[in-house]
């Protein structure tokens, strides 16, 4: 970008030029008989005239990189002043906090420039150069993120001091630059979606050719085509190579969001509220159901079982074993304590110490087979609450990009799903 100091230099140099452009001419006017005089004429003048032009030029790119600068600028500044402000333009005490403000902004950030994705093609520069100028700027709270480590110094006479010294955050040095290395793995790849072997065109065109569309299909979405033989061997082998990488994408940036939303802790507020017994949130036919299963590989059949109609279905009893594991959780943390009785004491009088912990992993282990069989589920009560009240930046942070990322990967692995429907 250029600076205020970069376009004065441009000037300068452009000034500096047109005087010495202007000596040498007075020069040779002085010095040349009449005959080279008129020849001299014509040259200076073919010379003052390209000269000119280049100074323009240069000129006209320096107030174009000027103009660009102060556009970016004004951006960066609405930008940061609602995250300044919590998104609460009237300026008064009920904006967000800075994690969720930045949470917001990099949810919105990858709306705008993603979208639903209903097409699998290259973005357009402007777009691409938005999301990564923008990115950098939501991510800059990053490089100032410091823990304080204890370490040994010695002192002029030989003495050991302690003193505490800053170090990169662990979660952030670990996680950022995978993330970043995702983002830019399916930004190429969505690049390298040229001269393909279909095509698409709009619902409503293929509407009235065909003279209908097929059931549950929304009209006004681009529908796919390939040619009347299907893909060629070269264009599917293509596309399966670059569904095994964005499928390796999806999970690797799923992994990073549950391990970023399994360390976020819970808002007391919430826990509070939660019930505060584990079977009183499971229901009596999910607790026995749990109680009663003799292995971890009895799950399969237990999910089976549980049939869910629907995706609402199994979010539903997502958000019901979450809420039982915390309410175990808490009760085996408060009787390591003190046996004392407390607020999380034991609801269930015929459960005991050893039960909890089995049940605890019976129902981890049943979560995490409901979300390898929904693996696009929307989030968790649970995990809405630890992002709308959590404080710390860098696990919003951590927490949006990856999501967006993992949104983004799926959606291209939808896309691809639905060429391959039509490649029959």
């Amino acid at each position: 970008m250029m600076t205020y100091n970069g376009l004065e230099s441009c000037i300068n140099s452009c000034e500096d030029e047109s005087v010495t452009s202007r000596g040498a001419h007075e020069y040779n006017q002085t010095d040349g008989d009449d005959s080279s005089c008129s020849s001299n004429n014509v040259s200076r003048s073919l010379s003052f005239h390209s000269d000119s032009k280049m100074d323009d030029d240069r000129w006209e790119q320096c107030i174009s990189k000027e103009k660009q600068y102060s556009s970016d600028v004004e951006i960066m500044k609405e930008k940061f002043a609602k995250l300044l402000l919590g998104e609460d333009t009237t300026g008064g005490s009920k904006g967000h906090s800075t994690a969720l403000a930045l949470s917001n902004s990099i949810t919105k950030l990858a709306a705008s420039i993603f979208g639903e994705l209903w097409k699998l093609e290259p973005f357009p520069d402007e777009k691409k150069n938005r999301w990564r100028r923008e990115m950098e700027w939501l991510l800059s709270p990053t490089n100032y993120m410091v823990e304080l480590v204890p370490a040994k110094q010695y002192d002029a006479n030989g003495r050991i001091l302690e003193i505490m010294r800053p170090k990169a955050r662990v979660d952030v040095h670990m996680n950022l630059p995978a993330l970043r290395k995702l983002d830019s793995l399916l930004i190429e790849m969505l690049d390298a979606m040229t001269n393909t072997g279909f095509w698409y065109e709009d619902g409503s065109q293929v509407e009235r050719k065909c003279g209908s569309v097929k059931e549950g299909k929304r009209w006004w979405v681009p529908m796919p085509h390939v040619p009347v033989g299907g893909l060629s061997y070269e264009e599917r082998k293509k596309l399966l190579n670059q569904t095994k990488m964005v499928h390796q994408i999806f999970k690797a940036a799923k992994s990073i969001n549950q391990t970023i939303l399994l360390e976020m802790p819970i808002p007391k507020i919430i826990g509070e509220a939660l019930p505060k017994s584990g079977k009183a949130s499971l229901g009596d036919d999910l607790y026995r159901l749990i109680l009663n299963t003799a292995s971890s590989s009895a799950h399969v059949g237990m999910l089976d079982s549980l049939n869910f109609k629907s995706e609402h279905n199994a979010l539903d009893t997502i958000n019901r074993l979450e809420a039982a594991i915390y309410a175990w959780k808490e009760i085996q943390k408060n009787t390591s304590k003190s046996p004392a009785r407390t607020s999380w004491s034991f609801k269930d009088p015929s459960i005991d110490h050893y039960k909890i912990g089995f049940l605890i992993t019976r129902a981890e282990v049943l979560l995490q087979h409901i979300r390898n069989r929904y693996p696009n589920l929307p989030q968790t009560f649970l995990d809405v609450m630890k992002i709308q009240y959590g404080k710390d930046i860098a696990y919003a942070i951590l927490e949006a990009y990856s999501r967006v990322l993992g949104n983004l990967a799926f959606n291209i692995l939808t896309r691809i799903g639905d060429i391959c429907e039509v490649d029959v």
